[in-house]
């Protein structure tokens, strides 16, 4: 074709319309489906008896303007803004990077989760803006890089704490790495979901390489981590056959499913481990043995949570404190043992080995009292706390500094969150967007349940983190990826398409 030549009006009419999509990775595909459309006119109108050139203007005709045209698909085909899930993720990190700096933290400790939060809010906004075209795109390379890259992580994380005495444990990478596994099995499922054989199998193979997972890492499979991983299958994959993901009838797949998850989970309540946490989480007070468990942190804080007034914090007697701090509210009456030893006058040489004797002749028998280095004339609150209060309690801590009402506004304000996150979850419309974007979503709301459970006194197995308010240094990065991912998906819904086989059209 000369190059001088002027376009053709087919051209110059798709060039309009194109240019009205906001979306530029978008123009291809529209401009390739119009053309089809328009050839299939001509080509009607031939038939009729019109010449070529009488044919195209015929069919260009019936179109209509093509700037109407092309803001009507903009309109269709653009990318989504979630403005008031923005501001309510903003809200609730910020909230709990001011619960951090007001609960004593020293300065070192806030300037590391600082930069983590930094760094969690830029994998945030770059997962939003790229994230899931990226994932549709190289889902294959992601799936087959995912166990190689769980066993880098696990190697430069033992290097750098054996040659440089950075310090993460490989149970933080496994807690990562397990409830990352639901939104990976999820894709994965998803891509073979159109041929039994093929899906039986891979269903198989997630299975098996999750327990192993599960078995292999530093947790157990009664820990919370692998029940929330689960629950969070559980509720996708029931929601995927709702949705019609899966063929055949839709309850069909959810009780096959049901069966499979119940089989690989079953050591939950087959071990003894397991019986004992699910005892010790429907009631606390049955497993309680010493100030040091878990359990007595509960019905600690049930007490203190039971003489918090309405509107202003708790107020206790220093003697008050004494006992709730030694542990001697509880024990005195029951194993009097176990209440805390008070060291704070142990600078004699002769009180120190009385001190000494008693602790030995305790630990000989199997106790194990708390040390108190504080004693009436300064003790506080923050002395009489659960161990790690600034991280795991910090919805019980806010109502007993500024009362139930004051606090479980922090508790609605949580609750708006997940309401917002669900309502975009729900407003996405393919098929792979939203059950990525659900699961997701349930990673995020089962950590907050058992979270929030623990803060009122009911904890079950290890306490989980609290997205966006109270994180590690790892689980930040881990829960603001997965809030990234149900950004990405929300955002592109309207502008991607995700058949398996999918491949995306060349621009001209």
């Amino acid at each position: 074709m000369d190059k001088n030549s002027s376009p053709s009006p087919t051209s110059h009419f798709l060039k309009e319309v194109t240019e009205q999509i906001s979306y530029k990775p978008l123009r291809p595909s529209i401009r390739q489906e119009l053309e089809s459309h328009i050839q299939d006119r001509m080509e009607d109108y031939e038939s009729q008896g019109l010449s070529p050139k009488e044919a195209e203007a015929q069919a260009l005709r019936c179109m209509g303007d093509a700037a109407a045209i092309g803001t009507r698909l903009n309109e269709v085909h653009k990318l989504q803004k979630a403005p008031l899930l923005t501001a309510a993720t903003a809200l609730l990190l910020l909230t709990g990077l001011a619960f951090a700096i007001f609960m004593q933290w020293r300065p070192v400790q806030i300037g590391n989760r600082f930069i983590y939060y930094i760094m969690g809010v830029a994998l945030l906004i770059l997962v939003a803006l790229h994230g899931y075209p990226l994932l549709i795109r190289y889902r294959k390379i992601l799936v087959l890089s995912v166990c190689p890259l769980y066993l880098a992580a696990r190697a430069g994380i033992f290097l750098l704490s054996e040659y440089h005495g950075y310090v993460i444990g490989n149970s933080t990478i496994a807690y990562c790495a397990i409830l990352l596994s639901a939104p990976v099995i999820t894709v994965i499922l998803y891509c073979s979901r159109l041929h039994k054989r093929q899906f039986l199998i891979t269903a198989s193979l997630c299975a098996g390489i999750w327990m192993l997972l599960v078995y292999t890492s530093c947790l157990q499979l009664y820990d919370t981590v692998p029940i929330m991983s689960l629950l969070s299958m559980l509720a996708t994959l029931c929601y995927m056959a709702r949705n019609s993901v899966f063929s055949g009838k839709r309850h069909a797949p959810c009780i096959g499913f049901l069966a499979g998850l119940v089989l690989i989970g079953s050591p939950v309540l087959l071990t003894g481990t397991g019986r004992n946490n699910a005892a010790a989480f429907l009631s606390p007070q049955s497993a309680v043995h010493s100030t040091w468990d878990d359990t007595y942190n509960g019905i600690l804080i049930q007490e203190l949570l039971s003489k918090t007034p309405l509107t202003h914090g708790l107020e206790l007697s220093a003697e008050k404190m004494m006992e709730y701090g030694s542990g001697a509210w509880y024990f005195e009456s029951r194993d009097f043992r176990q209440v805390g030893l008070d060291i704070t006058g142990t600078r004699t040489v002769r009180r120190q080995l009385e001190l000494h004797e008693v602790s030995n002749a305790l630990w000989e028998q199997g106790y194990m009292p708390r040390y108190l280095q504080y004693h009436a004339g300064n003790v506080t609150l923050w002395d009489i706390l659960p161990i790690h209060y600034y991280n795991n309690y910090i919805i019980a801590v806010a109502i007993l500094l500024f009362g139930w009402i004051p606090g479980l506004f922090l508790v609605g304000g949580i609750g708006l969150f997940y309401l917002i996150l669900f309502s975009c979850i729900g407003r996405i419309r393919g098929l792979l967007a939203s059950s990525l974007g659900f699961c997701c979503g349930q990673c995020l709301l089962w950590q907050g349940v058992f979270y929030v459970l623990g803060n009122f006194g009911y904890q079950y197995g290890q306490f989980p983190n609290m997205p966006l308010l109270s994180e590690g240094r790892l689980s930040i990065m881990l829960n603001l990826l997965l809030l990234g991912l149900i950004f990405s998906a929300y955002r592109f819904d309207h502008v991607t398409e995700e058949p398996v086989n999918y491949t995306p059209v060349p621009s001209p």
